[in-house]
């Protein structure tokens, strides 16, 4: 006996079920999107919350925004079993009169090899704050000082404070409050001790014959436990 569609009724044709591929893919729920996406964003850096803590950026091909939407869709979207294969793109976002935003996603995929496309509009409700990182450059507030000195009584030279500069990563550049120069060098104050330590530590690997010293100022009592900033002395 002759396998048939149910709905249209063709015969000797791939089935799903009781359905052909075309009927399938018309009566069928291929794709769930959420029906609101939200995040927050930092306004002054771009870094997004996600998964309990501020992350930065790291594609800078896409708006902080789009990040955030796109790591959602990774989590959120569901897809039928037939699906075969698929991807998702951001084709608008837009604000209605009342300032509701809103962005259409355009799905696109494959069943037994018949490609389908699909536009859902998602609720899109990002808040747009600052950071603790950016609250605390703001403020000028640092754990660490790492101060760049030239050996002996020399000034430090262009070209050494050059060479230690092209040691700051991303992560470090971000880190830094504030930078001082002065006669004697130059001091860099990080809001993390942690990156201070990576940035000499990483310095130190790649160049020979430099003297480092740890020392800690400003020590205060809080809660119990000693809080001081962290002074490290690297001399070229």
């Amino acid at each position: 006996m002759a396998r048939f569609c149910v709905r249209c009724g063709k015969e000797n044709v791939e089935l799903i079920g009781p359905l052909c591929v075309d009927c399938y893919l018309e009566t069928k729920e291929l794709v769930e999107t959420p029906k609101e996406i939200s995040g927050k964003v930092c306004k002054i850096c771009g870094s997004i919350w996600a998964e309990g803590k501020w992350v930065k950026q790291k594609d800078i091909t896409i708006s902080p925004v789009e990040s955030v939407i796109y790591r959602e869709l990774g989590r959120k979207v569901k897809f039928d079993p037939s699906v075969e294969e698929f991807n998702y793109d951001i084709v608008n976002q837009y604000s209605d009169p009342n300032g509701h935003s809103f962005v259409d996603i355009q799905v696109k995929g494959r069943v037994k090899g018949k490609e389908f496309r699909v536009i859902r509009t998602v609720s899109l409700r990002i808040d747009r704050v600052v950071c603790p990182d950016c609250i605390k450059k703001k403020s000028r507030y640092y754990e660490a000082i790492i101060q760049l000195r030239s050996k002996g009584d020399k000034v430090l030279s262009p070209e050494k404070k050059s060479v230690f500069e092209s040691f700051l990563d991303r992560e470090a550049i971000d880190s830094i409050s504030d930078i001082a120069e002065g006669k004697e060098g130059v001091d860099y104050y990080f809001i993390k001790k942690s990156v201070a330590r990576r940035v000499v530590s990483t310095f130190t690997s790649s160049v020979k014959d430099v003297k480092v010293v740890e020392t800690y100022q400003d020590e205060t009592i809080k809660n119990g436990k000693k809080f001081a900033k962290l002074v490290i002395s690297v001399r070229v």
